[in-house]
C-alpha cells in the first residue's frame, strides 16, 4: 500500500499523525512553520521539513532512496488538489 491507495482525507490524516508526533517536537523556538513544505515517506514515516516541497523531497528521497514520498503544505488543508501531483514515485 502507498500514496495512491489513499484517499486524499486518509493521506492528509497521516500527515498530521506525523507533524504532530515527529516534527512539531523537533522544532526549536515553538514557532510553526506555516507554509512550509512536509516531505514524508509512507512506510517509515520518515520526513523533511522545507520552504520548498522539492528540496524537503529531494532531502528525503537522498536519505532513503526507495522512499514513496507524499508532499503537504503546513498550516494549509491542501497543498495541492491531486493526491500525488507531487508524490516521487519511481
Amino acid at each position: 500500500m502507498g500514496w495512491r491507495d489513499l484517499s486524499a482525507e486518509e493521506a492528509e490524516e497521516i500527515g498530521r499523525q506525523v507533524y504532530q508526533s515527529k516534527v512539531r517536537p523537533a522544532l526549536k523556538g515553538g514557532e510553526e512553520p506555516i507554509g512550509h513544505f512536509l516531505a514524508v515517506d509512507h512506510d517509515s514515516r520518515d520526513w523533511e521539513l522545507d520552504e520548498y516541497h522539492h528540496q524537503a523531497a529531494r532531502r528525503l528521497r537522498t536519505r532513503c532512496p526507495d522512499a514513496d514520498v507524499y508532499t503537504f503544505k503546513v498550516g494549509y488543508p491542501a497543498a495541492y488538489e491531486s493526491l500525488g501531483l507531487w508524490s516521487t514515485h519511481r
